[in-house]
């Protein structure tokens, strides 16, 4: 009787496979397999499946995270700059046009420049740029830039101030008048002496060949309302000779000219389309002229005379005529502003 070989499902019921076994068929066969490998595994997968997918995605999560942060960070860096450049520029807009430095005033006045010609190239406008060496630096004058203490600015912005802006005219005797009739009236009022002496001031030197209608000093306001105290806040400089009203309130063009024909001014104060058609018409000489003084004041909108897009048109037309240009190059005359 031929015994049947017994087949591997033909094991007995109660059996248990051994920890290691062997493959008895295929290419692997009589290779060692350890069984507690796979049922370690196995276990792990069934008792702890969310911990693994957990542990799975955390390590998919750091590596992105990892990919992501150098962006992240660039990012925040470039908000952090831009919120850091804003607040700068917030805070620089607070500050006065002329206490800035003499860099933010070129870059202030450019850009003004830029907007009043934007129909021409850039070539065109570096053209007709303020030359650098021509904007005087008024960052240095330690006083605020108030009416209070423009002339203090005058002075030190002029240099030897003295000499140019206290020199009076022998021939003309009508600011000599007006102080003598000042002085009177505040004598009258029971002023004493030293006090009428504290308010008057005598000129330094005097002249008789001083050129007629030819200022030091030219104050560019933004309104003839704005002109007006401007000549208010200058007693000191007025006691020695008339200062020039150049603005269109209540002024005609024949008056002023009869004025600068007739009068010797070391300052004049006016308006940007008043000043240009006064020199156009060779009225107002620019031979002595040593400052153009910019006054920013800032009307209830917050607004200069650099802002408005009217008065700037006219005050580059006035900067950029034959005559001033000449000057700013030679180095003869100086912005400046206030």
């Amino acid at each position: 009787m031929t015994k049947q070989k017994e087949s591997g499902d033909a094991l007995e019921d109660d059996f248990l496979p051994s920890d290691t076994e062997f493959l008895s068929d295929g290419e692997d066969a009589g290779v060692r397999v350890d069984n507690s490998d796979y049922d370690n595994n196995d276990n792990d997968d069934l008792e702890h499946p969310i911990k693994n997918r957990d542990s799975a995605s955390a390590s998919i999560g750091t590596k992105r995270k990892a990919e992501e942060s150098p962006n992240k960070k660039n990012k925040k860096k470039k908000k952090n700059q831009q919120n850091k450049s804003k607040k700068q520029r917030i805070e620089e807009n607070n500050i006065p046009i002329g206490k800035r430095s003499k860099t933010a005033q070129i870059e202030v006045l450019n850009e003004s420049q830029d907007r009043v010609m934007e129909h021409l190239s850039s070539i065109e406008r570096e053209e007709r740029r303020i030359p650098e060496s021509a904007i005087k630096d008024g960052s240095p004058f330690a006083l605020d830039h108030t009416l209070v203490h423009l002339e203090s600015f005058l002075k030190f912005a002029v240099s030897n101030w003295k000499s140019k802006l206290l020199v009076k005219d022998v021939n003309s005797n009508d600011s000599s008048k007006a102080s003598d009739q000042q002085r009177g009236k505040r004598s009258k009022k029971g002023t004493t002496k030293d006090e009428r002496s504290k308010g008057s001031k005598k000129p330094l030197e005097t002249s008789g060949d001083l050129p007629k209608g030819s200022p030091v000093v030219l104050i560019v306001s933004s309104s003839g309302i704005r002109a007006v105290d401007v000549i208010r806040a200058l007693p000191f400089f007025a006691e020695v000779s008339r200062i020039g009203k150049l603005f269109a309130k209540h002024l005609k063009v024949p008056e002023q000219v009869h004025f600068l024909n007739n009068t010797c001014t070391h300052i004049c104060v006016g308006t940007p389309n008043r000043i240009e058609k006064l020199i156009t018409d060779g009225a107002l000489h620019l031979e002595r002229l040593e400052l153009v003084l910019l006054d920013c004041h800032k009307d209830a909108k917050k607004r200069t005379v650099l802002d408005i897009q009217e008065l700037r048109v006219d005050l580059f037309k006035m900067l950029g005529l034959e005559g001033l240009e000449e000057r700013f190059k030679s180095g003869q005359t100086q912005v400046a502003i206030f």
